[in-house]
């Protein structure tokens, strides 16, 4: 059944169509504001419902909204090495491009 809900599988239509019937009908019977609330209850209650382990689910959802600021960044050796061969490699261009421009303007 999870290939139902993908879009373009053979029952995405029907699925898609009884999803957005039940909006509309919960939108018409209680309200925007209050559908809105029972989707986010109900939401919040899946991701409860799917987290392995709930604090450090909700820890890391808090990161991804909220990310830490004062977070140390820590740069292996290899990462280093390809930020200097870049650095190395945009000199070159420069220096490329600056010599075509003398010998264009000579």
């Amino acid at each position: 059944m999870k290939s139902g809900f993908k879009p373009g599988a053979p029952y995405a239509k029907v699925c898609y169509g009884v999803l957005f019937f039940v909006i509309a009908l919960l939108i018409v019977l209680i309200g925007f504001w209050n559908t809105l609330f029972v989707a986010a209850i109900t939401l919040a209650g899946v991701f409860i419902g799917s987290a392995e382990s709930l604090g450090k689910a909700t820890s890391n959802l808090i990161d991804k909204v909220y990310p830490p600021h004062k977070q140390k960044v820590v740069y292996t050796q290899e990462d280093l090495e390809k930020v200097r061969q870049l650095a190395e490699q945009r000199k070159k261009a420069q220096e490329a491009h600056a010599s075509e421009e003398k010998k264009e303007e000579a």
